[in-house]
């Protein structure tokens, strides 16, 4: 619903003859005003109502009158009320800004917008009727006015706090991210240590991708004032940044505070997948699972962090359970999907994610995963098919450039897998396949050098895959540093043989 600026009425009299003096009918009308003010709004109802027929050629009395129905939720009455004040005089604005904002409480903004326009045609720099069509067209996703009409009003040299937002809103769905980051600035700084607006703040900013400015509006949040849904928050947008060990702390900090809530676990569990400790994201999103077994979402994090872990007999028995509440969820199934592609059962695979596309065609990560089913079907066309649907609707998804150029590279052709990787990379500098697709192009080319940076940040992201560890060291061994290269070695081994970790506690 618009968001409606509602300005009490002290309009001029005109000089009208009636059963009342004119002085009469301006007593009353001041009378009615300041009642409102005081929210008696009955008494001032009926003052009003006493002096509508002695003052009827007086515009201001059923403008006043119209505001007390529109203050009871009596919109049509109000309505007609304005209707008589504006027929005795148009011209003037406060009666057109009042009439919109009753149109627009009753559901008519057809009507609201054009009497907020009339308003503006009167008066230009009104500040309600440019605030009020700001909000409209803010609601309607339609930016570029919405910043017109806040920008009239003179929002952005204000130092109104909701104002300032609903531009900083504006500014993010115009995509004029220079101008929204600069007016969030602005109004952070008028903020103080509100911490309901740096809170509000952070959750826009973090909608719209600006993670370390909503870390900040999170961290700006006073740490007395601080609940469960800031740390939370705080938590999220450091997991954005890969600052894993800031977003632990914030998530200790909030399970603290709620113990039996499973986000937290949930959370702390997808970060270690994230960093590649397989065993101790299984042990967390596991206890986020035992919070809330009945969660759909969690028992799809389980199973995937199961699945990853190999865990597979533990993995079906999650789903099977999940599935017996959820029979018809996309994301289980896909789960499903991915248990049996793990186990090389490429068939049952392929089904599970086609019956997952059935019921959400619009799931790129299912589509995806078909793909790699299909080349563990031998049939390549299917699976590049699938990966091409995928960068139909979304073509700079980076699994889906980076599967087509590790395709291309096992076919020989380099110079199409070196662009698909660079704009597999250019959406997701950490993308795994793409990255060792590359690392592989520099080792035939004999730049080992180059293989060994790019092997080397693979690593770090993820320290528990093997692979990495093995070709880190074939790099080594060729760059003449035979001791390290023994040391990836071993580390390739020990990590496919690596013991489930303890089970999570929280620290103090």
């Amino acid at each position: 619903m618009m968001l409606c600026v509602m300005v009490a009425l002290a309009c001029p009299l005109e000089s009208f003859p009636g059963q009342l003096r004119r002085e009469e009918c301006e007593a009353l009308l001041n009378k009615s005003v300041e009642l409102l003010r005081q929210r008696k709004v009955i008494e001032a109802q009926r003052t009003l109502q006493g002096a509508e027929r002695g003052c009827a050629a007086i515009p201001g009395i059923y403008a006043t009158l119209a505001l007390s129905y529109d203050l009871q939720s009596q919109h049509l009455k109000a309505q007609q009320a304005y209707r008589k004040a504006i027929a005795l005089n148009p011209n003037i604005a406060q009666f057109h800004d009042n009439f919109g904002a009753s149109y627009a409480a009753s559901g008519n903004y057809a009507a609201s917008v054009a009497e907020f326009e009339k308003a503006l045609k009167i008066d230009p720099h009104d500040l309600a009727a440019n605030l009020n069509l700001a909000r409209y067209y803010l609601q309607q996703r339609a930016y570029p006015h919405a910043i017109g009409y806040f920008r009239a009003a003179g929002v952005q040299q204000s130092s109104s706090i909701g104002a300032l937002m609903e531009l900083t809103q504006a500014y993010f769905g115009a995509h004029n991210i220079p101008a929204a980051r600069e007016t969030a600035v602005r109004l952070s700084g008028l903020a103080g240590s509100d911490p309901k607006v740096h809170f509000s703040l952070g959750l826009l900013l973090a909608e719209n991708g600006q993670y370390q400015m909503a870390a900040d509006e999170f961290s700006a949040v006073p740490a007395a004032a601080r609940d469960f849904a800031a740390y939370m928050n705080l938590g999220m947008v450091y997991s954005k940044l890969r600052k894993f060990k800031d977003a632990r702390n914030a998530y200790e900090s909030a399970l603290q505070l709620n113990p039996s809530n499973p986000e937290p676990y949930l959370h702390i569990g997808m970060d270690a997948a994230a960093m590649g400790e397989r065993a101790e994201a299984v042990n967390w999103i596991g206890q986020a699972h035992a919070e809330a077994p009945q969660r759909e979402d969690i028992s799809y994090a389980f199973a995937e962090a199961l699945i990853q872990s190999g865990n597979y007999d533990q993995a079906g028995g999650v789903l099977s359970n999940a599935l017996r509440l959820h029979p018809d969820s996309p994301g289980l199934i896909e789960a499903q999907g991915d248990l049996y592609l793990q186990q090389d059962q490429n068939e049952q695979a392929k089904q599970a994610y086609l019956r997952c596309l059935e019921i959400n065609p619009l799931l790129p990560g299912a589509r995806f995963s078909l793909a790699k089913a299909y080349l563990g079907l031998h049939q390549p066309q299917a699976a590049r098919q699938q990966l091409e649907k995928v960068l139909q609707t979304q073509p700079e998804n980076a699994d889906a450039n980076a599967q087509l150029a590790r395709m291309a590279f096992d076919a020989g052709r380099l110079e199409e897998a070196e662009r698909l990787i660079a704009k597999a990379l250019q959406a997701d500098p950490e993308n795994r396949v793409a990255n060792e697709t590359l690392a592989e192009i520099e080792i035939r080319e004999g730049r080992y050098s180059e293989a060994y940076g790019i092997l080397k940040k693979l690593v770090k992201l993820d320290p528990k895959a093997p692979r990495f560890h093995y070709l880190l060291g074939r790099v080594l061994v060729r760059l003449g540093r035979p001791a390290e290269a023994e040391r990836e070695f071993k580390l390739s081994q020990s990590s496919q043989n690596a013991a489930p970790a303890a089970r999570p506690t929280v620290s103090n």
